[in-house]
């Protein structure tokens, strides 16, 4: 049996979406639905990147670059994949929020953490940490300290490809002074002879 999202008010089910705009939304509900259930890394990005265009945030991520872990990294607690929308269910967060969607400053987290931390720096987040009397001073701890933990991976990643960056160019320098010298060699042999 339809479940009622999926049943048109006019014609019951929606047979007839060319023509009639109800059953073509309730077809469209129960689409979407099943697509947030089967392809919640699809349903983020989706999101996340009609975000970026109206915020004129950079956005360089594709699906694939969204993991959704079984618990909030931020606050530890279980996420919750299906039914409505929750605390528990999956946000896609931007680290460092004015760096945009890229793939190594977006992570998946609880919707009561993204809410909470919002756009909120490092610093600020410390400084609601702090604050005794907050209601969520403890959640913002644990937020503050996912950011903090989540900054200096990346820090580590990004020194980690610049060193790579310097091995290969060094290489390249090497390879280049051997051609060179072995020339100029070749040269001083020609010459002796």
């Amino acid at each position: 049996m339809a479940r009622k999202s999926e049943l048109c008010p006019i014609h019951g089910k929606p047979t007839k979406r060319s023509t009639c705009p109800e059953c073509n939304a309730a077809y469209m509900r129960a689409y979407l639905a099943k697509r947030r259930k089967e392809r919640p890394d699809y349903e983020l990005w989706s999101r996340a990147k009609k975000r970026a265009a109206t915020k004129g945030l950079k956005f360089s991520i594709d699906p694939t670059d969204i993991l959704i872990p079984e618990k909030c990294p931020a606050l530890g607690i279980p996420m919750q994949l299906s039914g409505k929308r929750s605390r528990n269910s999956p946000s896609l967060d931007r680290v460092v929020p004015e760096r945009g969607y890229t793939a190594d400053n977006v992570r998946v987290i609880s919707d009561h953490a993204n809410r909470l931390k919002s756009d909120l720096s490092f610093a600020e987040l410390k400084i609601r940490a702090s604050n005794k009397k907050s209601e969520f001073g403890e959640e913002y701890r644990l937020i503050a300290e996912y950011v903090g933990r989540e900054i200096a991976l990346t820090n580590v990643k990004l020194s980690l490809s610049r060193c790579r960056e310097l091995t290969k160019e060094l290489e390249e320098i090497e390879e280049l002074l051997s051609g060179v010298c072995s020339e100029r060699l070749d040269f001083v042999e020609q010459l002796i002879n």
